[in-house]
């Protein structure tokens, strides 16, 4: 029984040593296998954020191209309809026109009708007036007592009552045909001229709406232009942040290719097999490389100056020590501070100043990593925008990352 125990014991024992060979056989298989697998979480590079922003700058700027076109179809249509509107009213108003001088010459007309009516009228009244004269005043029969008393008898008297009554009748009856041809006219002149108060009226009613047209037309028409403006403007600007997006996407792949060539390197034991490693120029490993400085500035100035914003906020595309910049905005600004002038993206830096070896390395003199850029303090440590979250620091080792450049501007 006893022996059954202490088997079982054993067989525990082989058992836990067994676990434990296994566990740190998986260990040595991950730090072997460290070069192609780091487990971290994954931040962007510099490089990749510019990407991705220019890349939805260029989205937005697309959008408002379209909106820009959609407005400049809206404003096209609501041309080309007040447009035929102008043309309709300008037609009306040729008719009105021509109803206008044709009225005007009805006008005319009914005014000299109307003076010959008024002349004949009088004319007929003046004969009139001497007829009657000349019957009732210088002949024989010059009134009617006269045709009663001297009348040879009842008939004759009676015809002599008629053709004197006939007279007067004829008389009452033409001037009364006269006086009607004359309201006749005066209606009709009447008539005509409220009718042509209406065409007066119409006139400067159209004048009106012709007004209002050319108003509308133009606004129209500045709407049309400044739409023109923006849209040219809006291309332009989705241009530049397409070939900005194109320029960080082609840098993404160079250092994605750059990576993957360090991680093939480091598995087969051709670099340091850490982040921290020299890439790029070989003048890194060559302790020749040591260049005097060429200003009056110190490599302590520049860092002391450039410790002074440590704490600041990190800003993409940020253009100020004081409320925010990215890493190479950060390296301008500290240098021009100086009269140094210097390129406002991180890979430029690989070509200014003069190359410095890793070994032989300064105070003030810049770092360049993939994608990111930074300013040597000495003692192993750097000056840098690092991120949004970490803002201006300067406590990360100088092999933060690869090194791919070191550069002396002073």
């Amino acid at each position: 029984m006893r022996h059954k125990k202490h088997k079982s014991r054993i067989s525990s024992a082989v058992k836990k040593r067994v676990c434990a060979a296994l566990l740190v056989g998986v260990m040595g298989i991950t730090m072997v296998a460290g070069a192609s697998y780091v487990p971290s979480v994954y931040a962007k590079t510099d490089a990749e954020i510019k990407r991705d922003e220019y890349k939805d700058k260029l989205k937005d700027a697309k959008e408002d191209i379209e909106n820009i076109k959609g407005n400049q179809q809206n404003v096209k249509e609501d041309l080309e309809e007040a447009s035929a509107s102008l043309q309709t009213l300008l037609g009306k108003q040729q008719e009105l026109k021509t109803a206008i001088g044709n009225k005007q010459e009805e006008i005319k007309k009914a005014d000299e009708s109307m003076e010959k009516a008024e002349k004949v009228k009088q004319e007929q009244y003046e004969a009139m007036k001497l007829r009657i004269r000349y019957l009732y005043e210088n002949s024989t029969d010059n009134s009617l007592w006269t045709a009663i008393i001297e009348s040879d008898g009842f008939a004759d008297m009676l015809s002599r009552i008629e053709y004197a009554s006939d007279i007067y009748r004829s008389d009452r009856d033409l001037m009364d045909a006269y006086e009607e041809a004359v309201q006749q006219v005066e209606d009709w002149s009447r008539q005509l001229a409220e009718e042509m108060d209406n065409l007066l009226i119409m006139k400067e009613q159209y004048e009106e709406q012709q007004g209002e047209l050319d108003i509308l037309i133009a606004r129209l028409e500045r709407k049309k232009d400044t739409y023109a403006e923006q849209l040219a403007e809006a291309k332009e600007q989705a241009e530049d942040y397409e070939k900005n997006m194109n320029k960080y996407a082609e840098l993404v792949r160079a250092q994605e290719a750059a990576a993957a060539q360090q991680a093939a390197n480091n598995y087969t034991g051709g670099g340091s097999g850490s982040s921290g490693s020299i890439g790029g120029d070989a003048y890194l490993q060559d302790p020749s490389y040591n260049p005097s400085n060429v200003t009056n500035v110190s490599g302590e100035d520049i860092v002391a100056y450039a410790r002074q914003f440590v704490g600041n906020p990190y800003v993409w595309g940020g253009n100020s020590l004081t409320n925010g910049a990215d890493c190479s905005g950060f390296v301008h600004l500290v240098y021009q501070h100086f009269g140094i002038s210097t390129p406002r993206y991180s890979q430029s830096f690989k070509t200014v100043g003069q190359p410095v070896a890793y070994q032989n390395i300064q105070a003030g003199d810049v770092v360049v990593y993939p994608g990111h850029v930074a300013i040597y303090i000495g003692n192993g440590c750097i000056v840098e925008a690092q991120s949004t979250r970490a803002g201006i620091t300067d406590t990360r080792p100088v092999n933060c990352h690869t090194i791919t450049a070191i550069r002396r501007l002073v």
